[in-house]
């Protein structure tokens, strides 16, 4: 069971910006076309759906969060139980479910099963792929029982595409967790903000641009690699990008759909890396990336991101999406997730950050890489 796939395509950041400062650059989850992208857009929908019946985020668990592969393509399973505190009827369930994903392009096939008057089994398919499982059930007052620390699954969270708000980055620094920061090479603050994570004991990780297949469309920005590059422009390029950002532990791909699929400009990103005695994080921008298989030839120390927090930057979306990387960390031991400086990111955290800590251990995502 691993990653949740997000949303395709770049979603660029209108937040925090302002005439006078330079605007961070796109970040992007998987590009167009994919089915993963009609799946998120699901999860929006379902989520919608449940919110219009009134059920909060706290009464929906994921049961189960998974990889499926079939021929080409590749997407997220996801199983939700949903605890309901007042009785809802089949018919108000399925009318929520119809009016939210019924005019949705393309038209997912929703199967509704009344197992018991208070089970409830809803399957929605796409393209004859079943993406979501909602199982209704009702809510039982339980203690929920908080695991000893030494038992709690491992959790990194990394903050992406710092380096151009230096006043954000130090809001997410003033959290007491252990985030990991990401900054962009060549970013108007980069070593201010390299320093202040540095001096917080966060871990300092380089975010560093790679092509995207949308480019040249989309421009990964300041210091990118770029296929069409020959290997000394590239080495150059990279061994400029790891200078200009101070006290990097690793390294994570920002864009990057085209460059990751390319196993051999990955051999060459490598080496440099291996050397520097860096590790590698793929953000998993590509569902075709090489860095895995890569990084296992030569031994360097890799971890993958299981989810991206706030590819919607809706309250509710970024609540999901938490119990999602909690649900993958209790069943796998760990798991990676990516956020980003938004202001909704800050604010959930923010909120959701003392029931994250009972569940899991915050820790340096160099702690979940494997060699």
């Amino acid at each position: 069971m691993v990653l949740l796939l997000a949303v395709a395509g770049p979603i660029a950041y209108s937040i925090f910006s302002t005439p006078d400062r330079p605007k961070t650059p796109v970040f992007e989850t998987y590009p167009s076309g994919k089915l993963e992208n009609a799946v998120q857009a699901l999860d929006q929908e379902i989520y919608d759906a449940l919110m219009a019946l009134d059920i909060p985020a706290e009464d929906v668990t994921f049961a189960q969060v998974q990889t499926v592969k079939s021929g080409s393509e590749q997407w997220t399973y996801s199983e939700l139980t949903v605890h309901t505190r007042k009785a809802v009827t089949p018919t108000a369930k399925k009318r929520a479910f119809v009016e939210r994903l019924g005019d949705m392009t393309p038209r997912p096939d929703i199967r509704f099963r009344v197992k018991s008057t208070h089970k409830t089994v809803i399957d929605v398919s796409l393209g004859g792929h079943r993406t979501h499982r909602v199982v209704f059930v009702p809510f039982v007052e339980r203690p929920t029982p908080i695991p000893k620390k030494t038992d709690r699954p491992k959790v990194a969270i990394i903050i992406d595409d710092m380096g151009y708000d230096l006043e954000v980055a130090s809001r997410f620094l003033q959290m007491d967790v252990g985030f990991s920061i990401s900054i962009l090479p060549h970013s108007p603050f980069q070593v201010e903000i390299a320093t202040l994570a540095h001096n917080s004991r966060r871990e300092v990780l380089l975010h560093l641009p790679m092509e995207p297949l949308e480019y040249p469309t989309v421009d990964p920005g300041p210091g990118a690699l770029i296929t069409s590059m020959s290997p000394n422009q590239l080495l150059a390029e990279l061994k400029r990008d790891l200078d200009a950002v101070p006290y990097i532990s690793g390294v994570n791909n920002h864009m990057g759909s085209r460059l990751t699929e390319d196993a051999a400009r990955m051999r060459q990103v490598f080496t440099i890396l291996k050397k520097r005695r860096l590790f590698f994080i793929d953000s998993l921008t590509s569902p075709n990336s090489q860095c895995a298989r890569v990084a296992r030839l030569f031994r360097l120390p890799f971890a993958e991101r299981q989810v991206f927090l706030d590819h919607s930057q809706e309250a509710n979306a970024v609540r999901f999406q938490i119990k999602r990387l909690l649900s993958i960390a209790r069943k796998r031991g760990r798991a990676v997730g990516i956020a980003h400086p938004y202001p909704v990111t800050f604010e959930i955290l923010s909120e959701q950050m003392p029931h994250i800590q009972q569940e899991v251990n915050i820790v340096p995502v160099s702690q979940l890489t494997t060699s």
